[in-house]
């Protein structure tokens, strides 16, 4: 029986260095928190959702196009689509904001009367459209090149929002949500 014990001696070694392989395969990864403001095309998106930081994946493809964030700009439309990193938990998953009639740097509202104009703002959880900003939010772009060799848009943004319907969100999830210190930094899709 011990000469056995003796035999089993090595294979529980090689089990234990595999666990540390393991840990080398998935780093611990940084923690969440707000990018810094910049107009380079970093491809960097975030903001405080009541006051905690917020960040999108930043993932890309193995051919080097981003998965998220996306900016898509066409016909003086603007569409920026985030989703938040995996390894995070939190009821928001994505933030959506739409804004036409964009022609260059400026302030442009979102929701309320302005959604007639098609400017919306939109939080997401579960890959369900829950809740939308009415009237009480801005999208500041600070630059947009459109012809340049690396098209690029980036500003900042800010709402305020009531979550619909209230049921669908995780239990103690404030109904009202504000979203503070938005910025992005990103890639023009063609």
């Amino acid at each position: 029986m011990p000469k056995r014990l003796l035999l089993l001696l090595p294979l529980l070694g090689l089990l234990a260095s595999c666990e540390d392989a393991t840990a080398d395969l998935y780093p611990t990864l940084p923690p969440v928190h707000l990018p810094a403001a910049s107009q380079l095309g970093a491809n960097t998106f975030g903001c405080l959702v009541n006051g905690q930081p917020w960040e999108a994946s930043n993932s890309r493809t193995l051919d080097g196009r981003v998965l998220t964030p996306t900016a898509h700009y066409q016909h003086g439309e603007l569409r920026l689509d985030a989703f938040r990193r995996l390894q995070v938990e939190g009821p928001i998953t994505s933030v959506a904001l739409r804004a036409a009639h964009v022609s260059g740097p400026g302030v442009y509202d979102l929701g309320g009367p302005a959604e007639i104009a098609g400017r919306t703002a939109a939080l997401a959880t579960s890959n369900r459209q829950l809740a939308y900003a009415l009237g009480t939010g801005t999208l500041t772009i600070t630059r947009l090149d459109t012809a340049g060799a690396h098209p690029v848009v980036a500003g900042r943004f800010e709402l305020r929002t009531s979550l619909t319907p209230e049921s669908a969100w995780p239990a103690g999830f404030p109904a009202n949500v504000r979203v503070t210190e938005g910025r992005f930094d990103i890639e023009l899709s063609r």
